[in-house]
């Protein structure tokens, strides 16, 4: 099991001394890497943009400052909005990162983007959702290929190439990761990424809102609801889109956040659902111990936890995040990778 940290709103503030010190922390522990998200402000509680802008570091920037302080950690972005630039010049960064860390430990986590709020404060008119899907297609076809074959083009609709090269030319080249929950998501990741971040099942309720503080609650409520058992029949789509893909099958791993942590026992436990359900869009009160994005028990409960889901869907990378935006306590990253992961099987 692979165990990322996300240090996006730490890496946001922090010195590189101060950045330094959590890397090695983290190499002491035993993570096998750092995660960064990629948002330009984070808006709450209806406060002005500018004080949202310390939850937010630029990812490129930070990941090649950990390759810089690490020999070990690997680094990958949970996403990057492809929507804003042409994807071979957002892939070379990523292939220059695999140049100077290995491909082994890049992976490049891309999104179509989402946020309206982003979109707005840029001068752009966010596309619909089916527009933003079609080109990210085109993103993904184009990535794919320029990984893949070290050239590429593309005449698209909305992304044109001409036998562009892979450019640094890295021996080994960073994962493609896509994350979604929708059956197109799911057929892209089939044909076309190396490793799926799973988001809620969309039978528990859309991911909408005017703002990002709404679409991120509408989330976090979604992910609460969904079970493992909803996630091991929805991989069934992925594993199908492999097939028709010519892909072997098993070709994309599975990626899970992890939104939430508690430690204790059964009454520790169960106060802790009873906040969450009150705090996560006032969800009834209810067992939460399903849920996928969420890890509740002792320490060596919480590791056969996920050696269950990886038996169940094939889990096989976690990501702890920040909880930017939404109602709960921040996770202790240090102690989970001192008390879990040594009860993990290593990859």
């Amino acid at each position: 099991m692979r165990v990322y940290v996300e240090l996006s709103r730490f890496a946001a503030t922090a010195t590189s001394a101060e950045l330094r010190d959590m890397v090695h922390a983290l190499e002491d522990t035993g993570a096998t890497g750092v995660s960064f998200s990629d948002h330009i402000f984070v808006t709450e509680n209806d406060r002005p943009r500018a004080e949202g802008v310390a939850h937010s570091c630029d990812p490129m920037t930070a990941m090649a400052a950990v390759v810089g302080m690490s020999d070990h950690l690997a680094v990958q972005t949970t996403v990057v909005n492809t929507a804003w630039i042409h994807p071979a010049l957002l892939l070379r960064q990523f292939a220059q990162l695999a140049v100077l860390a290995g491909g082994q430990r890049v992976t490049a986590g891309l999104g179509a983007g989402w946020s309206t709020e982003e979109f707005d404060a840029l001068g752009m008119r966010m596309p619909s959702f089916r527009q933003r899907m079609d080109r990210f297609e085109e993103v993904l076809a184009f990535a794919r290929s320029l990984f893949s074959d070290r050239l590429a083009s593309l005449p698209g609709v909305h992304v044109t190439a001409r036998q562009v090269p892979l450019s640094p030319p890295c021996t080994l080249p960073p994962d493609l990761m896509i994350g979604g929950g929708s059956d197109r998501i799911f057929d892209l990741a089939g044909r076309y990424a190396d490793v799926l971040e799973l988001h809620g099942d969309p039978r528990h309720g859309k991911v909408v809102g005017a703002t990002m503080e709404q679409a991120k609650l509408g989330d976090v409520r979604r992910r609460a609801l969904t079970t493992v058992a909803d996630l091991a029949a929805r991989m069934q789509l992925v594993r199908a889109a492999e097939s028709r893909a010519g892909r072997p099958p098993g070709s994309v791993s599975v990626s899970n956040q992890i939104w939430y942590v508690a430690y204790g026992d059964r009454s520790a436990v169960a106060e802790a659902e009873r906040q969450l359900c009150r705090d996560w869009g006032h969800i009834p009160d209810q067992r939460l111990n399903t849920s996928p994005y969420l890890l509740l028990g002792e320490p060596g409960q919480i590791a056969e936890t996920l050696i269950e889901r990886h038996e169940a869907y094939g889990l096989d990378r976690i990501s702890l995040t920040e909880n930017t935006g939404v109602p709960a306590a921040p996770h202790d990253p240090i102690r989970f990778c001192q008390e879990v992961v040594s009860r993990l099987p290593q990859p």
